[in-house]
């Protein structure tokens, strides 16, 4: 009997005690009355409709209350004008600038960018003793309805739920507009674990996420894994069980590339540096460490290392991580020189996009010496990756004596991943977006003390997705490629930009030569809050859009990433970009016909918006091959498009930028080039 299945008896079996008891205490004579016990202490106040307040004919007034409409007294609500929002977009961000210049940046966060500068002159209200605020007029124009915390309040987060939209004076004047705000834990407040959260909250469809599935034990799955949108997940453990041999040649161990050599299952037979067998041991059972391992082999050594997690699995790509101890008896992780892409295809002209890959080889082998090797204590997994995988994540050590990674024990956790015979939550759980869970479990709290991202002001959502979606460099811990403070704490859910960039950070946005385009498109992976923060989705006077408005941190049934599952491809975009929504605006097959001169593309069916304006820039995994020179006159044809994660900017990359950046993706040559293949220019390959 599976892990899971023992778990869920043994939940059941308990279930049927209680019960039991509880049947049981119920039985037998009735007795006299007792005599009246003492008055209990008063209980948490109830969830009570908010009653209508006295309007205000000229005005606006509402209440401030958390998510449980428990009212919030003080602080201050504020009408940003969006008119200031636009002029503040017409400064472009700075993606490399110091972290002490970019936390001085007064262009980068929207709504408090501007309070903090002109709050002194917008119109504002203050919150009183019962949560109440009151307008008495309004100034015209288009506003976004702001609540800050009072100085000495430790229990809230800015924004709520008007924050995000500009409102007209003509919608807001004489109405109840009752503004819900974020709670905030104690900085006490603990982890509890997913499985906790599960109890009230039942079994959630994030564990149809690919941030529950990142780490797995090969083979098995917790409870809380989820992998029904990914059916080929575990296709290359087949490969281990095959008894695979792959073979490292053309070795090129000075090339920027993580990958230093070709890999291939067939043996060339000349040029090998080492060999890499996947091996799949019977002896012993799936989830135990050792069942899948790996012999890393020379013509005079062999090494064996247990593949004791999967690393991937959603994204088109997978790789494996082993383990060593440390000197205290702790243990660090490191991920192996190879990496499958579910993609991936020998014809491809790259051997990067096969379907095995080299993935940082010269940390296993040293190509001067012929001879393995082993990657040093900084390269470890705990110290590079961990923490944006980890819930209630803590890492201890140091270069010298290894880095060992700790997170929130969990019933449910899929693996003991730091030794202590306890299963740990090794992802992304419940808690790394709403914080640790201790306080929210309090007697008497009411279902406070937890953040709600969706109440956050714009910049602090964004920011929330942003700690890890960017490739920052650490303070803390290696100072390598997560944003740990110097206490070697990952960013809390609900921080600025500004403290972000000041307290976890030495970069603050990846590399300007290594991880972007010279048009300022990322083309590395996890910059997805890079290319969001630069765009007009994020500054503008009408909405202002943060990553969950497009994708479901939570999953759901029909799309696992998306937050729209209509049938209309396009309903996310035209939300907003519509007739419909905005009277500015036409239709699409206008927009179009407008934007290249042919007024019959409808004929052709319809068009995707995303097409244009989310040109894959970024790549993970396999190459997409979407585009060959349809008339090359070099071997072989240029590939226009080989990439498969989306721009996040939004901006339509032009013909002539492409002409002065041949290496560029660009939307005619996405969509566009499948007929128009014929006027592409043939250019050498980047």
């Amino acid at each position: 009997m599976g892990r899971v299945a023992t778990r869920a008896l043994r939940r059941s079996w308990l279930i049927f005690v209680l019960l039991g008891l509880l049947l049981g205490a119920c039985k037998g004579d009735t007795g006299e009355p007792g005599p009246e016990g003492p008055p209990g202490e008063q209980g948490p106040p109830g969830e009570t409709p908010s009653p209508e307040l006295e309007p205000e004919p000229l005005g606006l007034v509402g209440r401030v209350g958390e998510p449980n409409l428990l009212p919030v007294l003080g602080g201050t609500v504020y009408l940003v004008p969006a008119s200031d929002v636009e002029t503040l977009a017409e400064t472009a961000i700075d993606l490399f600038l110091s972290p002490e210049d970019t936390a001085a940046l007064t262009v980068d966060e929207p709504i408090e960018d501007l309070i903090d500068e002109n709050g002194d002159s917008y119109e504002q209200a203050e919150v009183d003793v019962d949560g109440v605020y009151r307008f008495e007029t309004l100034p015209e124009g288009s506003h976004f309805v702001v609540w800050m915390p009072a100085d000495d309040d430790t229990l809230h987060f800015p924004g709520g739920s008007s924050s995000s939209a500009a409102l007209d004076t003509s919608q807001l004047v004489g109405m109840q507009l009752d503004i819900q705000v974020s709670s905030r834990p104690s900085a006490t407040a603990t982890y509890v674990g997913s499985s906790t959260c599960m109890v009230c909250h039942g079994l959630h469809s994030t564990t149809r996420t690919a941030h529950n599935v990142g780490l797995q034990v090969p083979g098995v799955r917790s409870i809380l894994q989820d992998i029904e949108p990914w059916p080929s997940f575990d296709e290359a453990l087949a490969e281990f069980d095959a008894s695979t041999d792959l073979f490292f040649y053309d070795c090129d161990p000075g090339s920027s590339n993580p990958s230093k050599c070709t890999v291939d299952s067939q043996d060339p037979g000349a040029g090998v540096s080492f060999e890499l067998r996947l091996r799949r041991d019977a002896g012993v059972p799936l989830g135990a460490v050792g069942a899948y391992y790996v012999e890393m082999a020379t013509a005079g050594n062999t090494e064996r290392y247990d593949v004791v997690l999967t690393y991937g699995g959603a994204l088109g790509k997978q790789q494996y991580l082993t383990r060593r101890s440390n000197a205290d008896g702790s243990f660090s992780y490191f991920v192996l020189p190879v990496q499958y892409n579910y993609e991936g295809d020998t014809s491809n002209d790259s051997s990067d996009d096969w379907p095995w890959r080299d993935y940082r080889s010269d940390l296993w082998f040293d190509f001067g010496g012929s001879t393995l090797t082993q990657p040093a204590n900084v390269e470890s997994f705990d110290n590079n990756c961990a923490g944006c995988h980890l819930t209630g994540y803590r890492l201890e050590g140091s270069d010298a004596d290894g880095w060992s990674a700790h997170a929130v024990v969990d019933a449910e956790g899929a693996f003991d991943y730091d030794g202590d015979g306890r299963t740990e939550l090794i992802n992304v759980g419940c808690e790394s977006c709403h914080g640790p869970g201790s306080d929210h479990l309090m007697p008497a709290t009411n279902g406070r003390f937890m953040v709600s991202p969706g109440l956050l002001t714009p910049g602090r959502q964004a920011a929330l997705c942003g700690s890890c979606h960017s490739k920052p460099l650490g303070i803390g811990g290696g100072q390598r490629g997560l944003p740990l403070s110097e206490d070697n704490e990952m960013p809390p859910p609900g921080i600025r930009r500004a403290d972000f960039a000041l307290s976890h950070t030495t970069r603050v946005s990846g590399d300007s030569d290594e991880d972007f385009f010279a048009s300022g498109d990322a083309f590395g992976h996890y910059q997805q809050y890079s290319d969001h923060i630069r765009s007009s989705h994020y500054r503008n006077g009408a909405r202002l859009t943060t990553c969950t408005n497009c994708h479901s941190p939570h999953a759901n049934d029909a799309e696992i990433a998306a937050m729209d599952t209509s049938d209309n491809p396009n309903a996310l975009c035209t939300t907003c970009h519509s007739p419909e929504a905005n009277p500015e605006l036409y239709p699409l097959t206008s927009h179009v016909a407008d934007v290249t001169g042919v007024p019959t593309h409808d004929s052709l069916g319809p068009f995707l918006c995303t097409e244009c304006h989310m040109v894959p820039t970024a790549k993970s995994g396999a190459s997409n091959p979407a585009l060959l020179d349809a008339n090359p006159s070099t071997q072989p044809p240029v590939q226009y498009i080989w990439n498969d994660i989306a721009s996040h900017r939004m901006t339509v990359t032009r013909w002539e930028e492409f002409e002065a950046q041949p290496d560029q993706p660009i939307a005619f040559t996405n969509e566009c080039g499948v007929c128009h293949g014929n006027f592409l220019p043939n250019l050498p390959s980047p």
